[in-house]
């Protein structure tokens, strides 16, 4: 009878009989190895958006070049690299070339640094040049010319911006003596803001003596 009932209770508790659990460090991998794959995704997909952004505004830039804007930034430092952003993103939107901003040296700055003496100049020309065309100084040929001068309005949106290209049908050379034009955000499309943002994060880099300077 005994042996009976120890035959009955083994078969029964191998019909219940468990299956392993997976070891947690399997586990582990497995969660790793997703967080890795979406990783990857997520890279992946926003250099192709990177990518679609600039082939769009190198398909949509003009191909002529002739009409240039002349800067002179205007505050502190601070003030002046937002301006200098700002007036990047100004002559994308007017289709022009932009000639490297010149910092201001009398109203509050009273310095006499140049932008090269502040600012990379040759890595904020190359980096943007997927962007806007920008030159060290105006051709000979323009120097001589009548320009416009024309102080932006302040809090100015994208179409406010693009009805000033009308100056383009009088004038080649447009001259802004402030830059502190504090483009407004609300009617800015993603590709305009998306340069702002590279201009004062990646393009305004300090020139090599100063960042140097700030490792020491």
């Amino acid at each position: 009878m005994a042996s009976s009932r120890a035959a009955a209770s083994s078969s029964y508790h191998s019909r219940l009989r468990i299956p392993p659990r997976r070891a947690p460090h399997t586990i582990s991998v497995y969660v790793l190895l997703l967080l890795v794959f979406s990783a990857v995704l997520f890279l992946f997909s926003q250099r192709q958006i990177t990518d679609v952004d600039q082939k769009n505004l190198q398909e949509e830039r003009p191909q002529d070049w002739d009409r240039y804007l002349t800067v002179r930034s205007n505050g502190g430092l601070n003030q002046m690299r937002t301006g200098i952003c700002d007036m990047v993103a100004v002559a994308r939107i007017m289709n022009a070339t932009l000639v490297v901003p010149q910092l201001d040296k009398k109203s509050f700055w009273q310095d006499s640094s140049t932008f090269a003496d502040i600012f990379d100049e040759t890595h904020f020309i190359k980096s943007l040049e997927g962007d806007v065309r920008i030159v060290k100084e105006l051709p000979k040929e323009m120097e001589s010319i009548p320009r416009a001068r024309k102080h932006f309005s302040s809090w100015a949106s994208m179409s406010y911006y693009e009805e000033m290209a009308r100056l383009w049908k009088d004038y080649k050379v447009i001259h802004v003596p402030k830059s502190d034009s504090r483009l407004a955000n609300n009617d800015l499309p993603l590709d305009i803001q998306k340069l702002r943002c590279r201009c004062l994060y990646h393009a305004l880099h300090f020139s090599p003596p100063i960042e140097t300077l700030g490792k020491v």
